[in-house]
C-alpha cells in the first residue's frame, strides 16, 4: 500500500489571500476588470436611477421645477458629464451582460477569447457612447 503512487506526498502550491498592502502589486487581467466593471456599473445605474427619478419628478411638478432641472443638467458641464458617464455605464452594462450570458453557455471561456471579448466590450461601449453623444450634440 505504501508503494502506490498515490501514497507519495507532493508539495502542493499554497494559495493565500491577498493582503491590503499587496493590492497595489496585483495586476487583475482584463476579463476580471470587465467583470468587476460590470458589477460596478450595475450598482451605479441603480443608485443613479434614484436621483434621476427625483429629477424627473421635480421637472414634472411645475415650470419652475423644469427650469431648475434644465439648469442642473443642461446648463452645467458637470451635469452633462454625469449623464455621459451614465450613458457609458448603461451601454457597457448591457454589452457586458450579453458577454456574461454567452459565457454562461460555455462559449468564449478560453483565455484568448475572454481577453478579446472583454477588451471589445470596453471598446464597443466607448464607440457607441461617443456616437450617441455626437448625434445628440
Amino acid at each position: 500500500m505504501a508503494d502506490t503512487p498515490l501514497a507519495k506526498s507532493r508539495t502542493r502550491p499554497v494559495y493565500r489571500n491577498i493582503g491590503f498592502g499587496e493590492l497595489s502589486n496585483y495586476r487583475l487581467p482584463i476579463p476580471g476588470i470587465a467583470s468587476i466593471a460590470h458589477r460596478v456599473t450595475g450598482i451605479a445605474l441603480f443608485v443613479a436611477m434614484l436621483f434621476l427619478l427625483a429629477l424627473l419628478q421635480m421637472s414634472l411638478k411645475s415650470e419652475a421645477g423644469f427650469e431648475m432641472f434644465r439648469a442642473v443638467i443642461w446648463g452645467n458641464i458637470l451635469g452633462k458629464l454625469v449623464l455621459v458617464g451614465l450613458l457609458f455605464a448603461l451601454i457597457f452594462h448591457m454589452i457586458a451582460g450579453f458577454r456574461h450570458l454567452i459565457q454562461d453557455g460555455n462559449k468564449w471561456l478560453e483565455l484568448s477569447s475572454a481577453r478579446s471579448t472583454a477588451f471589445a466590450s470596453f471598446a464597443v461601449s466607448a464607440v457607441l457612447t461617443a456616437l450617441i453623444v455626437w448625434r445628440l450634440c
